[in-house]
């Protein structure tokens, strides 16, 4: 099925442009060709990810719920444009629906949780979409990346400034 269309915002945010760091966490491979992410995407499993939400804010309880909850990702992708609808069971917070090209300065969203979020300036390194990813009513100030790995949709999260990262590993839905 087709997502709803849902803009969020146009907004310039130039301190965030993204830089891929140095990790001992896998990374994509660079080449020409970028990936498709359309599909629907189950989350298959993450590392470290409780650590990372306890490092932008929330309390042990709720970074073990958002650990054990299973994602939900339904992405159509054409060209530059990502059609992406996110959810969780159990739902931490109503379904969210973006729209984003590739180049955009500023894209609103919100985590896992409710708390609202800026995507900042999408843009393809090699095959990895990178992006800087800011909470605004806080200081946090993150990166991730969403690539493909043997088959698996990737999104990896990285906050330089308490050196802490996490993977989410997606698989597609059965048909």
């Amino acid at each position: 099925p087709t997502l709803p269309p849902h803009r969020l915002a146009d907004s310039p945010t130039a301190e965030m442009a993204p830089v891929l760091l140095g990790s001992p966490m896998a990374a994509p491979a660079v080449v020409d060709k970028v990936p498709n992410f359309t599909g629907d995407w189950l989350l298959e499993r993450s590392e470290n990810s409780e650590a990372f939400v306890r490092a932008i804010g929330y309390s042990p309880l709720i970074a073990r719920t958002v650990s054990s909850a299973q994602a939900r990702q339904v992405i159509e992708h054409d060209g530059d444009e990502l059609r992406c609808r996110f959810e969780t069971v159990p739902p931490m917070a109503p379904a969210r629906f973006v729209v984003f090209h590739v180049g955009e300065d500023e894209v609103r969203g919100s985590d896992d949780i409710g708390r609202e979020t800026l995507l900042v300036k999408p843009t393809w390194r090699g095959q990895a979409l990178a992006a800087g990813l800011r909470y605004p009513k806080s200081s946090h100030m993150l990166r991730i990346e969403r690539y493909m790995e043997d088959g698996r949709m990737v999104e990896h999260l990285r906050y330089p400034g308490k050196g802490v990262e996490m993977r989410r590993i997606f698989a597609k839905a059965s048909a």
